[in-house]
């Protein structure tokens, strides 16, 4: 029995050896594999641009003759931003107002309010007033991202009506039918209908008092007197009867 005993143990001795060297071969294989197999490292993040607006720059003066120099710009980069340097070489309040309605040219009939009305439904891309005599501001605003063209005006009253426009178009050159108005030198033709009615009472009030002025400082005209001689109505009256 304990011959039986110890070939039972040595036999079962022998398996479990055997069952050792199997997971110790297993474990090694896959450890060479994954030594054979390199393991790719993970991408790097990413890196996002974002590409810089491009800038320009546009300079515009508000003139005596109620226009603007220049009055067109055209190729103005689309969303970009913009720097206007605005001057007002008149004596007068100026502004340069920008629609922000595309393609569309303002009836020069609107009135004052009409206008106002346009850019309370179409906000002004860009505006700036002036008080004159040389006063200047610079400011910036993004333009459009897309092609087009727009009118800027002075949204002064009366001052639209009288031909203060112009126009600007972003991406593209303006249409060839689409101009300016002309200039006529110094506000001949281009005076609104309340600075006439002002100047025409200024005028009237000035000849009213050179008038008077005058007057006041011209003698009284009298025919002289001869020494000696009655008074011409004495002279003149017919004797008394005899």
């Amino acid at each position: 029995m304990k011959a039986a005993f110890r070939n039972r143990s040595v036999s079962q001795c022998g398996k479990m050896g055997v069952k050792s060297t199997v997971a110790v071969g297993v474990v090694l294989l896959l450890l060479g594999g994954m030594l054979a197999c390199p393991v790719s490292p993970s991408p790097p993040p990413t890196a996002t641009f974002v590409a810089a607006l491009a800038t320009c720059a546009i300079n515009v003066t508000a003139t005596s003759d109620y226009g603007y120099q220049p009055d067109t710009f055209q190729q103005v980069p689309i969303d970009a931003n913009i720097t206007v340097t605005f001057k007002d070489s008149d004596v007068l309040q100026h502004s340069f107002t920008i629609s922000t309605r595309e393609g569309f040219v303002i009836p020069t009939s609107y009135t004052p309010t009409q206008l106002n009305q346009l850019f309370e439904n179409y906000p002004a891309m860009y505006s700036r007033f002036l008080n004159g005599s040389g006063e200047q501001s610079v400011g910036t605003f993004q333009s459009p991202v897309a092609p087009g063209w727009y009118e800027f005006v002075c949204n002064v009253s009366g001052h639209f009506q009288s031909g203060m426009y112009g126009f600007i178009a972003f991406g593209e050159n303006l249409p060839a039918n689409l101009t300016p108005p002309s200039r006529v030198g110094l506000g001949a033709g281009n005076v609104s209908a309340l600075e006439a009615g002002s100047i025409l009472a200024i005028l009237l009030v000035a000849g009213l008092g050179l008038v008077v002025w005058r007057r006041r400082r011209s003698p009284s005209r009298m025919s002289p007197e001869v020494p000696g001689n009655p008074p011409s109505r004495e002279r003149d009256r017919a004797p008394p009867p005899s």
